[in-house]
């Protein structure tokens, strides 16, 4: 039987199949490539919720509303802030154009906008925050309670209330600057200290980075996401490791036949044909070229300082949620505490409500203003009426007010401008288009989205930080696996076609060659006659 060539060259090259499965596990070995791909999947699965259709949509309704909280507390949070100072300018303006003293005028606000004079006397909050000790010493003296006494009562017969005077501090102290946001810059470099670069750093980065990267990281996480790559690979090398090894088993006394040969070399042709079907079936040059890019856009989310810094700023967020949520509107319930605080005073002292009411003044009177502008959707109630009665005593059209205070007084305008915005959004959040919490839980109100940016987002970059650093830190890029893969399938699929070439052509070379059998003589036929004696 013809053979397809010598034992040697058939070992040589079943030796150089057999190397390329083992040259495969090696390279998903040592370029750990199963801990590394795994924590990609781990990733995809945590941060991933965040990249959905309806999220995305949903982010810029969310991060609107936290955009005009924080344009609304800026001027009025601390002294720093310019409606502080534009108060009395603004009293000093009405008064100069009718002619009015400062009382007077301050007696007619309060006629026409009770709410809103209450929290323009009430500024800066950071005087409120001053103020707070005096208060709860006036309270504790007045209900003869002990401070942990006064405590237990407020926390039990008017949480609400508590829950805004135990987040003022918070958020009046580290408005601007931020505790634990010293190594958090934007991604340009610059410096984040205060409460309107958190926001600008959530707003113009990180959720821009999630509508940019939607598409990559849903193709990404479709077909399987990328946790069984390094496993695919180390099938495919065990496999043509094992087949290798087979046929060199096989042929160790002998290479086979060409016909033999023609099959084996099928096979591996075959394989190397999946292996490609299933590169380009699975899309991996696009998905996971699209992962690289996602990797490089979504990186500086994930440094150890942004991460840290990222979590102090949010907190700040939840603060200022906290702060507002019993304050914004009826439905917060802050309103009906101070009242029955109020009630609490009277009923202990025998004071009457206004005689009350002018103990906290004195007491506290900064605080006593901002207890008496609740809620805050009043004030924004008030807004048209008193555009209205400041463009009769100014004898300006109502267009003009509006300008005169845009112009002359721009911290009062930008809270004129979002108190509105704010208190109407605060129980149902406008252009959510869908949003829902990772669990699925509707998104609504404002304490909706907190918990949704805190809890999720937030948190799921916070758990997967290790894990996407060393997906995107470690050599290769994600985008060379589809290379690395084609290649393999490339390699098995040319070096099993070229031999099954091989071994057709030698078969029939052998066939044509070989010498036909010689054919046997006839028989001698037998003499005639008997046989000699």
């Amino acid at each position: 039987m013809k053979v397809l060539s010598s034992a040697g060259a058939a070992r040589a090259l079943w030796a150089v199949v057999t190397g390329v499965g083992v040259l495969v596990i090696l390279i998903v070995l040592a370029l750990q490539l199963i801990p590394r791909l795994d924590s990609g999947q781990q990733v995809l699965d945590d941060v991933g919720p965040a990249f959905a259709d309806n999220r995305v949509a949903g982010h810029e309704g969310a991060i609107t509303i936290v955009s005009q909280i924080t344009d609304l507390a800026d001027p009025i949070a601390t002294e720093s802030g310019t409606a502080a100072s534009e108060v009395p300018k603004l009293i000093r303006f009405v008064a100069g154009q009718t002619g009015l003293s400062g009382a007077e005028v301050l007696a007619a606000l309060d006629e026409n906008a009770p709410n809103t004079t209450a929290l323009l006397q009430a500024i800066p909050l950071s005087d409120v925050t001053k103020e707070l000790p005096g208060l709860l010493e006036f309270l504790g003296t007045t209900l003869e309670l002990s401070p942990q006494e006064l405590m237990t009562l407020l926390r039990t017969d008017f949480p609400n209330l508590t829950q805004s005077v135990t987040a003022l501090p918070i958020v009046t102290d580290g408005w601007d600057k931020v505790p634990g946001t010293e190594g958090l810059t934007r991604f340009d470099g610059t410096q984040i200290t205060d409460v309107p670069s958190v926001r600008d750093y959530f707003a113009q980065d990180v959720v821009p980075v999630v509508a940019r990267q939607r598409e990559n990281l849903q193709d990404l996480d479709g077909k399987g996401g990328v946790g069984y790559v390094p496993y695919l690979l180390l099938a495919i090398g065990g496999l043509v490791t094992f087949f290798g090894g087979m046929m060199l088993w096989s042929i160790r006394s002998g290479p086979m036949s060409a016909g033999e040969g023609m099959a084996m070399w099928g096979v591996v042709t075959g394989g190397g044909l999946v292996v490609l079907v299933l590169v380009l079936g699975l899309s991996l040059f696009g998905r996971l070229g699209g992962g690289q890019e996602l990797l490089d856009d979504a990186k500086p989310i994930f440094t150890d300082e942004r991460v840290a810094g990222e979590r102090a700023g949010i907190d700040m967020v939840s603060s200022i949620v906290d702060l507002g949520d019993p304050l914004a509107t009826a439905e917060g319930g802050a309103g009906i505490d101070v009242a029955k605080l109020v009630l609490a005073v009277t009923n202990k002292t025998g004071l009457t409500v206004p005689e009350a009411v002018a103990a906290l003044e004195e007491a506290a009177p900064k605080t006593t203003a901002l207890l008496q502008a609740l809620p805050l959707s009043a004030v924004a109630d008030e807004l048209p009426g008193l555009v209205a009665f400041l463009a009769k005593t100014l004898k300006l059209s109502e267009a003009e007010v509006t300008a005169t205070i845009g112009k002359e007084f721009p911290g009062l305008a930008q809270v004129i401008a979002t108190v509105g915005p704010v208190t109407g959004g605060w129980n149902e959040v406008p252009d959510l288009n869908g949003l829902t919490r990772f669990d699925g839980s509707p998104v609504t109100t404002v304490p909706d989205v907190r918990a949704y940016f805190s809890t999720d987002v937030v948190g799921a970059v916070e758990t997967r930080r290790e894990e996407f650093q060393k997906l995107e830190s470690t050599f290769p890029p994600v985008d060379v696996y589809a290379y690395l893969l084609f290649a393999i399938g490339l390699i098995v699929t040319a070096l099993g076609a070229t031999m099954v070439f091989v071994s057709r052509a030698t078969g029939a070379r052998a066939a044509s060659t070989a010498t036909p059998p010689r054919a046997a003589p006839p028989p001698t036929p037998a003499a005639s006659g008997p046989a000699p004696a």
